[in-house]
């Protein structure tokens, strides 16, 4: 890494500590000025633009890296990432694509690849992706929500009530998985399936608009 680098993140580290982010992104830009292809810094900056939220200057670090270090999976990853964050998620299915495909993938490519899909409208492959997760992650509650989320989307609610239940039963608590029960009940016409998990969306969530205007539907005899 060399002294200059040594000596650049130590100056930089004690402003992040301090909360300062800002002023560490201009040290390491100074830094990268002198010395481009100093990948620990390139990476140290490109995370720190994530973290503010400077998708546009993460993704063009990220890509830079990788001119550098092509074999980098983390970096790559960190790119498809930034990527759908900035709601590019074509270029992110090539990304995530690119890393599955190596062989090195980490499991959670196929988080975020499934989000990807799912955004793009290819509920189909989105679901493909969840289910992959799962296989290798089977503990992934998130993989378990988005199956379900993906499912009812296509239209596959028989298939979609199973993993909100199972999210229900693991904690009574999730809000969003009673809420999009009632939703598939209000769909499949089992209206008092649907009114007992709006209601248990509004014991936890009391404010949830879209919850009480569903249940307030549901108890007007006239639109029936």
């Amino acid at each position: 890494m060399g002294v200059d680098s040594n000596t650049v993140l130590d100056k930089a580290n004690k402003f992040i500590i301090a909360g300062d982010l800002i002023k560490a992104v201009d040290i390491f830009e100074k830094h990268l000025k002198k010395h481009p292809g100093d990948i620990l810094i390139m990476l140290e900056v490109a995370n720190l633009y994530y973290i503010l939220g400077e998708m546009k200057k993460c993704i063009k670090a990220y890509d830079e890296i990788r001119t550098h270090k092509p074999e980098s999976i983390f970096a790559l990853y960190r790119l498809g990432v930034a990527l759908y964050r900035s709601t590019d998620f074509s270029r992110a299915v090539e990304v995530f694509n690119e890393i599955i495909d190596s062989g090195k993938h980490l499991p959670m490519s196929y988080m975020w690849l499934g989000l990807s899909y799912y955004h793009l409208g290819r509920e189909l492959k989105s679901i493909e992706c969840y289910k992959m997760l799962l296989e290798f992650s089977p503990e992934t509650t998130m993989a378990t929500y988005y199956l379900g989320i993906a499912l009812k989307a296509a239209g596959r609610y028989d298939e979609a009530i199973p993993y909100f239940e199972q999210l229900i039963s693991e904690n009574d608590m999730h809000v969003s998985a009673h809420y999009h029960l009632g939703r598939i009940f209000m769909k499949t016409r089992k209206y008092e399936k649907a009114a007992d998990q709006l209601k248990k969306v509004l014991k936890y969530d009391p404010g949830h608009k879209n919850a009480a205007d569903m249940l307030e539907y549901l108890f007007d005899d006239s639109n029936f």
